[in-house]
């Protein structure tokens, strides 16, 4: 991280205070701008707004300015208030319902006719929906976002005026509002000591941190739960525009055309609108004397997920723009030297993707600023120009995602009574249709491509508007050779939600009813009645732990494929294991805030298992057996989980890590009796620290790669496995693959006589279902989860994460059962 000359830095800052304040006009009944609410000047060194701050700025807005309303949609994770604010004419105000009524038939446009169509289209309106600062530690936005609202809500210039006549503008202030408190009072409690710039203890989001920009097809969270009913239910926008930031050293902003390569479930129209309007604002910018911006780097048209990734598959121009970061709010200094090139390039040069490299010199959040508001008067001149195209580009893209024709690749997709895990299948059908998927169920027996499927199975049709967003979220897909994903290059929800689904290529035969709520056709529970629990079921790892919470005693047989018995409690002959007891779970959460420890947290608490989370002071002081049973470590690199933050980044309090004493502790606990769980880059450190006789095929073969693909798993055979499908899919990130160690090895490793237990293989043939691998025989058949038997206790080791950024819901089970069996 650049450090901050602080003193050279506040005598500017100082400066611009000075000349502010003294040129502050007296009070008014107008809007008071945001220089003006906060008594600084707008993006000031040094200073952070906090939540209730931007709260109390948006409320005196909308009091103050008849453009302005301010809409309270929610409450986000940690029950602050979420809010939508809407900017527009008074007139277009007054008539939101029917403005929102046109949107939503240009988003829908079946069974209009052509008439009806053009009337939507003259009389409509451009709805603009803006998202700064859903990632908290990219601080500037939430300020631009109130500076934007304020031009917006009163300025007589253009292209303030011309928006406010032909578009309605809906800002959400934050998409995070807890992490807009979080990072403003650790930044707050740490400026102006060695510690200002350093990363928070805490996600700045309670459960995904950072990957709450990968929560927009899964929808586990509220914000993105939230953000989706004002997008596919409220809204129904025509343009998105998601505010970043990143790493200081390359490009000052990046705008679209992303770089390839270009997935084809996004409707070219959306493709060559979102390059229009970014092509576009690389003109404005500079001319307005801007330089080092880029396109075409970096960020790629090719992933799922994310916020303006998921709404392009929806016919929504998803626009990204990502400004170079400071130190929160401490400017930094970049001589030409510090500078990468955005292209990737040994020499720091334009090209035509960079036309204008940044010189270098002081950056500060008061720049990231500007180069935002100089964005946004770029997209609303784009937008206020032509207002119709972009109704009009939106329409077409709804209208070809909604026809079947000879270019069409298939008629459905079928979701079948067959699948056992009900909870998944009601996830499903939850999320899509939060995405505003049309879902039906048939009333008889269906005929597709020559197969019959029972009365209660629910179609996903093709003709509908999101189809696009369907296919791309179903499909299994090969990453093109060639090219580097920006993000995960394979994906496919009803796979890694382990069901069942068909692909329908001919034409449908069968009765079809709108499937108008997320309750689940009867079909379903008649095809899998409770009285006989199974494992397959994800709902009964919640119905398990709430009877045992409750301290009544529940009998399990894994051996039977009857694996849970009924309630109330029934013994089997060939009982395998009895839970007389919930265990006592502890999460290891080390003082550098782990995405990874966040969604281990959020699949605990979506099944309602107890846990504890376990600091680094808890595991050094011992005795852990006195008050756990089972300990998890998450994907946490090993150099963390052993050394921890170092001393220069944070207090003493929170810095090392396990070390030594950490160590021997948990060697302890698991002789004793207790279960260490150890998770994916955590597992070479407890490889090391228990001499486990297993080598990481991954890291001695050569050529092998994998980036963010859709594996599959062969369940061994095993008390632990008993039940299981024979398959289970899952994501490979940066994940492991282990073979035993021959004789020798274990000899020049000092490995130990343990006996090792596989219990998930990568498939010997065909391990890739979606996305990209090299050399896949590296890994085919080798061990993905395994369990060692330790004196008393055992050791489970997971090469992959089970519950990779909650999309992972088929192996939320291999989590489950490590937890609760043995």
């Amino acid at each position: 991280m650049i450090r901050t000359n602080r003193t050279l830095a506040l005598i500017f800052s100082l400066t611009l205070t000075t000349f502010t304040l003294a040129a502050k006009p007296e009070p008014t009944q107008v809007p008071a701008s945001p220089a003006q609410f906060l008594e600084r000047p707008l993006a000031a060194d040094f200073e952070l707004v906090d939540w209730t701050t931007v709260e109390s700025f948006y409320q005196q807005l909308s009091k103050t300015a008849p453009t302005v309303q301010i809409n309270e949609v929610g409450q986000s994770t940690e029950g602050r208030r979420f809010y939508s604010v809407v900017i527009s004419s008074e007139a277009n105000l007054a008539n939101l319902a029917a403005i929102k009524a046109a949107s939503k038939t240009i988003a829908d446009p079946r069974g209009k006719s052509e008439e009806q169509l053009a009337k939507t289209v003259a009389e409509g309106k451009v709805v603009l929906m803006i998202t700064p600062t859903m990632h908290s530690d990219e601080p500037a936005a939430t300020e631009m976002g109130m500076e934007l609202a304020w031009h917006l809500a009163t300025s007589q210039e253009e292209p303030w005026k011309s928006m406010r006549s032909e578009a309605v503008t809906v800002i959400l202030p934050s998409l995070n509002p807890d992490g807009i408190d979080h990072v403003a009072h650790w930044y707050k409690d740490n400026l102006g000591t060695p510690y200002e710039d350093s990363s928070l203890p805490e996600l700045y989001q309670k459960y995904a941190g950072h990957d709450i920009n990968r929560d927009f097809f899964a929808l586990t969270q509220v914000e993105s739960q939230l953000l989706s009913e004002l997008m596919y239910d409220e809204w129904n926008p025509q343009i998105l525009w998601d505010v970043h930031q990143q790493g200081s050293t390359r490009e000052r902003f990046f705008v679209p055309p992303y770089k390839d390569p270009l997935n084809e479930n996004i409707d070219p129209q959306i493709v060559a609108a979102l390059n229009a309007i970014g092509n576009r604002a690389v003109l404005d910018m500079t001319r307005d004397g801007l330089t080092g911006i880029a396109t075409g780097v970096s960020y790629d048209n090719w992933w799922n997920g994310g916020n303006r990734s998921v709404p392009a598959r929806a016919n929504i121009v998803g626009i990204l723009t990502e400004a170079a970061s400071v130190n929160y709010a401490s400017p930094v200094f970049l001589k030409v030297s510090d500078l990468r090139d955005p292209l990737g390039r040994s020499e720091y040069r334009a090209s035509n993707r960079f036309v204008a490299p940044w010189p270098g010199g002081w950056w500060r959040q008061a720049d990231i600023v500007n180069y935002e508001l100089s964005f946004a008067r770029s997209l609303l001149g784009s937008i206020g120009r032509e207002p119709k195209i972009w109704l009009e580009t939106k329409l077409a893209a709804a209208r070809q995602a909604s026809t079947i024709d000879e270019q069409s690749k298939r008629q459905a997709w079928l979701i079948t009574t067959d699948n056992e895990d009900i909870g998944a299948v009601q996830r499903l059908i939850d999320s899509l249709q939060q995405l505003g998927v049309e879902l039906h169920t048939s009333e008889s027996v269906l005929t597709a491509d020559e197969r019959s499927y029972a009365p209660g199975t629910i179609v996903v049709r093709c003709d509908q508007p999101h189809s696009r967003l369907v296919n791309d979220l179903f499909e299994w897909k090969l990453f093109p050779k060639g090219e580097t994903p920006y993000d995960v290059s394979g994906w496919s929800l009803p796979t890694l939600f382990g069901l069942h689904v068909v692909e329908v290529i001919q034409p449908l035969e069968g009765e079809l009813s709108l499937l108008k709520t997320g309750k689940l056709p009867e079909a379903f529970a008649e095809a899998h009645p409770q009285k006989d629990w199974t494992l397959r079921d994800s709902r009964q790892w919640t119905a398990l732990n709430r009877h045992l919470v409750s301290e009544e005693p529940f009998q399990v047989a894994l051996k039977d494929e009857k694996s849970i018995a009924a309630n109330p409690p029934r013994l089997e002959p060939e009982l395998a294991n009895r839970v007389e007891r919930m265990p006592r779970v502890g999460v290891y959460a080390p003082w550098r805030a782990s995405i990874d420890e966040g969604w281990l947290r959020w699949t605990l608490d979506y099944f309602e298992t107890p846990y504890q989370r376990v600091r680094n002071s808890m595991v050094r002081a011992g005795n852990l057996r006195a008050d756990f049973d089972v300990i998890l470590i998450p994907d946490i690199v090993s150099s963390i989980v052993e050394k921890g933050r170092s001393e220069s980044s944070t207090a003493a309090a929170m810095a090392g890590g396990l070390d030594t004493d950490g160590a021997v502790a948990l060697e302890e606990f698991v002789r004793d009796g207790g279960k260490l769980i150890v998770m994916e880059s955590a597992t070479p450190w407890a490889i090391d620290l228990f001499r486990l006789p297993l080598i990481d095929v991954t890291e001695e073969a050569k050529g092998f790669s994998c980036s963010g693909s859709v594996v599959r798993g062969e369940v061994q055979e095993h008390e632990l496995t008993h039940g299981l499908n024979a398959t289970i899919p899952f994501m490979f990130t940066h994940s492991k693959a282990w073979r035993e160690t021959t004789s020798k090895e274990s000899e020049e490793l000092d490995a130990a006589d343990y006996q090792v237990e596989p219990l998930l293989r990568y498939a010997s043939r065909r391990v890739l279902l979606s996305g990209a691998m090299t050399k896949p025989e590296v890994i085919q058949g080798q061990m993905a989860w395994t369990r060692v038997q330790c004196g008393e206790g055992s050791i489970h080791l997971f090469g992959f994460r089970p519950y990779y950024r909650g999309w992972t819901h088929a192996s939320f089970h291999l989590l489950m059962r490590a937890i609760m069996f043995d």
